[in-house]
């Protein structure tokens, strides 16, 4: 996607990860308060933000092979976002633990797969995922700061119609995308993806100034689309497929002592960062340093791709988050802990894309919705339930600094097992030969 001549487009994705992003900012991190100020315990609280997480690991599949089979693909995630915006005004009008836990599990059904599935898209459109995600970074921290002002103002239970209204936005650019094209991207017509033929006639007909021009624009894409060969034979599809690609899996399994802490870090920062003498409203402060700090990076992270390598500048950020928790799990002082805010923007800025577009270099076009959505089951989610499990028990007997000298074992692991699996070879060269040969 050349942006100067797709400058609606290339603003839509804008608007989907600002609206998506700020919807989740606005509910996840005050969710918990409005629970206490109904009366609900710390063990309800818990049981129900809890239910999410493990409702996820389910639902990105299954939404995920729904996206893959569709016609028209971008409508599954007009659906999603239609019906979370329903599903999220219900919760005003509910008190009742068990009920409320019910629905908020089937609205982490919905609501969930939507991320992965919205990467799936712009991944398949070619649009430079890196400049279009940091958006998400902002306004994800928009939503946390503005909600938590106008419930300040109000109450608490204003946070549910501000993410309906989000989400009901990000929900509109969805539905003038597919009225303006039906689909959007490579290989999101079901019928290719059904007989594995790929959508390469724009590709066929482009000339070489054309093709040098996307390689330039996305840095990546050649790497990620290049394995899709110009054939009309039939090709496998499904998670099966996925569970055979053996590096996909030493990928997926070293994110996985990645993305658990990057998550239950938001969870236990505040307990170490009281523990060390710090306040209340400091924390609100790091927390929203930290979040904008991602988009710079987030923004930066082709060009960093381009002069060490996506494989290697994974590997680079892995040690850095490492090392970091390490250093937090010594309890360096508030001052300090804000004062380093940027660090998290360079690890999660760049480990958020860099590995997504990992997953995407190393599946077939076709595949890259359900990629995704495994991705976000096995790596995420299930690594947050580990992280928010041992975590809360560490916290409970040895404090929140023993938390994150767990966290930074824990990546420890995954530097380990990503350098044993050779991840961090850039397979560069060998795609360079591929595009060449196609072009």
């Amino acid at each position: 996607m050349n942006i100067e001549k797709n400058r609606k487009e290339y603003y839509s994705y804008v608007g989907i990860y600002t609206f998506i992003f700020a919807a989740i900012g606005i509910l996840y991190p005050l969710i918990g308060q409005y629970l206490a100020e109904i009366g609900f315990t710390g063990v309800q609280i818990g049981i129900i933000t809890a239910s999410a997480t493990a409702v996820g690991i389910g639902a990105s599949p299954f939404w995920g092979c729904q996206y893959h089979n569709r016609n028209n693909s971008i409508g599954v995630i007009l659906f999603l976002c239609g019906t979370v915006t329903f599903l999220v005004l219900a919760f005003i009008f509910i008190k009742h633990f068990l009920v409320f836990l019910l629905l908020y599990a089937v609205f982490a059904f919905f609501q969930i797969p939507i991320i992965p599935l919205s990467d799936a898209m712009t991944l398949e459109a070619r649009a430079p995922y890196g400049a279009v995600r940091k958006w998400g970074a902002i306004g994800f921290a928009a939503g946390v700061f503005f909600a938590g002002q106008i419930a300040e103002a109000t109450n608490l239970v204003v946070i549910f119609p501000l993410c309906a209204a989000s989400f009901f936005m990000a929900g509109l650019i969805f539905f003038w995308k597919r009225r303006k094209k039906g689909r959007i991207g490579v290989g999101n017509n079901a019928e290719l993806k059904k007989s594995g033929i790929n959508n390469n006639e724009e590709s066929e007909t482009s000339g070489d100034s054309d093709a040098n021009a996307k390689n330039e624009s996305y840095g990546y894409a050649a790497e990620s689309y290049c394995s899709c060969e110009k054939t009309p034979e039939k090709k496998r599809t499904g998670y099966a497929v996925l569970f055979q690609n053996k590096k996909l899996m030493a990928l997926m399994l070293s994110a996985f002592f990645i993305c658990g802490t990057n998550v239950a870090h938001n969870t236990y920062f505040g307990f170490l960062y009281k523990e060390v003498g710090g306040s209340i409203a400091g924390i609100g402060i790091a927390l929203l340093l930290m979040c904008l700090s991602e988009a710079p990076f987030m923004a930066w992270v082709d060009r960093l791709s381009k002069k060490f390598t996506l494989e290697r500048l994974i590997l680079i950020t892995m040690i850095m988050s490492a090392m970091r928790f390490f250093w937090f799990s010594t309890g360096p002082s508030p001052e300090l802990l804000i004062g380093t805010f940027f660090l998290q923007g360079i690890i999660n800025g760049i480990v958020i894309v860099d590995l997504i577009q990992y997953v995407a270099k190393l599946v077939d076009p076709i595949m890259i919705g359900m990629a995704m959505t495994l991705y976000q089951s096995l790596s995420a989610n299930c690594s947050t339930i580990l992280c928010q499990l041992i975590g809360g028990s560490i916290l409970d007997h040895f404090g929140g600094a023993k938390v994150y000298l767990f966290f930074g074992i824990y990546n420890t692991i995954g530097v380990i097992l990503y350098v044993a699996f050779g991840l961090y070879k850039s397979g560069e060269k060998k795609y360079k030969k591929e595009v060449d040969r196609l072009d």
